[in-house]
């Protein structure tokens, strides 16, 4: 096999290596192969990057490819289909924009089962959920704060919560990692409030660790049991263990919360954000404690609201809208790599197409078939849940470079470009590549499980061009591969 041409300065000392039957030059800092598209220097590039970090090369799918032209600045093993983590991501929130608009916002509808007399509700509340993936609690707030001024002032009967816009059975909701208070594992539900999360805030005082929770959550009994040590910051809040109980009946009590662990003195204060009781429960408590925040008053439970059989035909009392646009919501997502508003803003796309059963199945369905649609068919794509919380999702790097092409020349292009973490300064790589001059010129989404590790996104080259790039790496080597992600994007700004 002839030595591939490879473009260097006669000024710099290299070092040779035996690589895959090959010989590489690389640099103490890292290869400087200016590689032609399709040439073995292109696998030899990318082998030295493998070797670097363990990775074989069955086990990684790359292609980098310029906007202007299509053309593959660099592509190995491309089509093969492997875990790509978040990165599939991109998938679900192009098919949002593609099906329902930047400009899609969600609707909460509030309706009264009884009947308003001098700010007295004789009756239930109930809180239809649309599927809104941010209800937070500045919005519950907001929301009570118009009702209020609407005239409710007492509800006596119980707040009924309707999630039944997405049927999510009990026995297929199975906790991704048994990490059942991580906020990223959160099941989706049609009335969920606050990622069904709360901070919880510990605060070192008089030889105690003080711990409040934020937002509060009204009628949850918890059971402070953290053990503040001496010395420096060693134990944090993210090592907290919650413990739950929960009453047997709707009247049998308050659930209680016990939270264990250590806490350094020297951490100062500290917060770690959990996922805590059921959605029912958490609503509730949520709820009671903003409205009693505002000066209301509830005699009742929360509760869940029994599926219809019709859809109701009479108008809600009030309508609450939610401030953010889906672009806002995408850039949510891709930012931050949020789970939950993924899987719910997946689950919306079949609820608007009007599914008699609106689940992981039909949504899947409607993502696939809505990429179709734009010529987008994705060989070997497995999309599981649509957030890349799983261990089935599958996808190429040349399914993931197609994508992004295909959203750079149309109408969303912009929206989903900047809904990406710009590297080195927001987002999952704000940390990266702060003093190189990519940063600032690459906009990239990230993944990353076990064994998993992948990024897809644009970069912006010194010349001026404009690539889609996606880099997926699977196995035992992934955990070491952040190196090489940072090796691709630097090449690409240097070499495009």
């Amino acid at each position: 096999m002839t030595m591939p041409r490879l473009l260097y300065s006669a000024a710099l000392k290299l070092r040779c290596l035996p690589l895959l039957l090959l010989t590489v030059c690389v640099l103490a800092g890292g290869p400087v192969l200016a590689a032609a598209p399709g040439s073995d220097a292109q696998q030899q590039l990318v082998g030295q990057w493998l070797q670097d970090v363990g990775a074989g090369g069955d086990q990684v799918s790359v292609q980098v490819r310029a906007l202007d032209n299509g053309e593959s600045l660099l592509a190995v093993n491309e089509a093969a289909t492997l875990n790509p983590a978040s990165s599939i991501k991109l998938l679900t929130t192009y098919a949002g924009l593609l099906q329902l608009g930047a400009d899609y916002r969600w609707q909460t509808r509030f309706y009264l089962d009884g009947k308003l007399v001098n700010g007295v509700l004789q009756g239930d509340l109930v809180l239809v959920g649309g599927g809104d993936p941010k209800l937070v609690i500045e919005d519950l707030l907001a929301a009570l704060g118009q009702m209020r001024s609407a005239g409710l002032r007492h509800i006596t009967g119980d707040l009924r919560l309707d999630n039944a816009l997405y049927a999510t059975p009990a026995a297929a909701r199975v906790v991704f990692d048994g990490q059942a208070s991580e906020p990223y594992n959160v099941w989706p539900d049609a009335a969920m409030l606050n990622f069904k999360s709360t901070k919880f805030v510990v605060t070192p005082r008089r030889g105690k660790a003080e711990l409040t929770l934020d937002p509060p959550l009204a009628g949850i009994t918890v059971h402070n049991r953290i053990q503040l040590t001496r010395g420096g910051c060693r134990f944090r809040a993210s090592g907290l263990s919650i413990r739950e109980q929960m009453p047997a009946g709707q009247t049998a009590g308050a659930p209680l919360l016990e939270v264990g662990g250590r806490y350094s003195q020297g951490c100062g204060q500290g917060h770690s954000f959990h996922a805590v009781l059921d959605h029912v429960s958490f609503s509730g408590a949520l709820f009671r404690a903003a409205w009693e925040q505002l000066g209301g008053r509830w005699d009742g439970v929360a509760r869940r609201e029994p599926r219809r059989q019709q859809p109701r035909s009479e108008a809600p009392w009030y309508t609450w809208q939610s401030p953010r646009t889906l672009a806002d919501i995408v850039t949510d997502i891709n930012k931050f790599s949020n789970n939950v508003m993924t899987r719910q803003l997946m689950l919306q796309l079949a609820a608007e197409r009007g599914e008699p059963v609106v689940d992981e199945a039909s949504a899947r369905r409607q993502v696939t078939a809505t990429l179709r649609l734009q010529g987008l068919a994705l060989p070997g794509l497995v999309l599981d849940n649509g957030a890349g919380l799983s261990r089935h999702a599958r996808v190429s790097a040349a399914g993931l470079t197609e994508l992004l092409a295909h959203a750079a020349a149309g109408p969303f292009a912009d929206v989903l470009r900047l809904s990406l973490p710009v590297v080195g300064v927001d987002g999952t790589m704000r940390a990266r590549l702060r003093k190189h001059p990519v940063a600032g010129n690459g906009w990239i989404k990230t993944g990353s499980l076990a064994d998993v590790r992948s990024m897809a996104g644009y970069v912006d080259a010194q010349s001026g061009r404009r690539y889609a790039l996606a880099l997926i790496v699977n196995g035992a080597g992934a955990r070491a591969s952040l190196p090489m992600q940072d090796r691709l994007l630097r090449w690409v700004y240097e070499n495009g």
